[in-house]
């Protein structure tokens, strides 16, 4: 059975802030979060407005962390990221300086439309007639070339995509819902902003055309 999970990158543990959930690197997005999970999202998504060169956090409070990220630039609240892809043993994350915002890109791989998965390691969606076929290219094959058996790949038949792009979806819905009563016990003031913020720049709330 394939899974398809939103993930971000967090590459910050300790939130001043708020309570955030510890866990590993890639941070799952899901469609029913705890408090302590959304603050984590929410610290994964700000942290890059509120730190310095040197790592030194330039808010002062939880407001004024939410006000610096809806007040930073959309391409600078970038939210390095994307989807995770799993079956049975085998699980394909993100690669490299691809966002989450960019997760509606794969409806491009239903037109036959290349898709940038990121890369260290890279990672390829090729279309295979009824599959698409994912795998991570440790060792930077060309495309085409059957991966060897040092690498991950899977192959998504074709007309499952679409459902599992709806089950994303239907995960940063649900996630959007979490966070506006996340927002509002943080800074109810913001609240409506932040996860206007949110929505646009995650691409959550418009129809998934599939």
């Amino acid at each position: 059975m394939i899974a398809m999970t939103p993930v971000l990158e967090r590459w910050s543990d300790d939130c001043p802030f708020w309570t955030a959930e510890q866990g590993e690197f890639f941070l799952t997005v899901p469609r029913f979060p705890t408090p302590e999970k959304v603050g984590a999202i929410m610290w994964a998504l700000i942290w890059r407005s509120v730190t310095d060169d040197d790592l030194s956090i330039t808010a002062a409070n939880a407001p004024e962390a939410i006000e610096t990220y809806l007040t930073s630039a959309d391409e600078e609240a970038y939210a390095p990221g994307g989807l995770r892809v799993i079956s049975g043993d085998v699980v394909i994350n993100p690669g490299c300086c691809v966002g989450l915002d960019e997760w509606r890109d794969w409806l491009g791989a239903l037109n036959g439309q290349p898709v940038d998965l990121g890369h260290d390691p890279d990672t390829w969606l090729e279309s295979m007639g009824p599959v698409l076929r994912l795998r991570q290219d440790r060792d930077h094959l060309p495309p085409g070339e059957l991966p060897g058996s040092s690498e991950q790949y899977l192959d998504i038949p074709r007309d499952a995509l679409p459902g599992l792009l709806r089950s994303v979806h239907q995960d940063l819905v649900g996630f959007l819902a979490a966070l506006r009563q996340w927002a509002q016990d943080i800074a109810p003031g913001l609240a409506d902003q932040l996860v206007s913020a949110v929505d646009r720049r995650l691409q959550i709330s418009d129809p998934l055309d599939v």
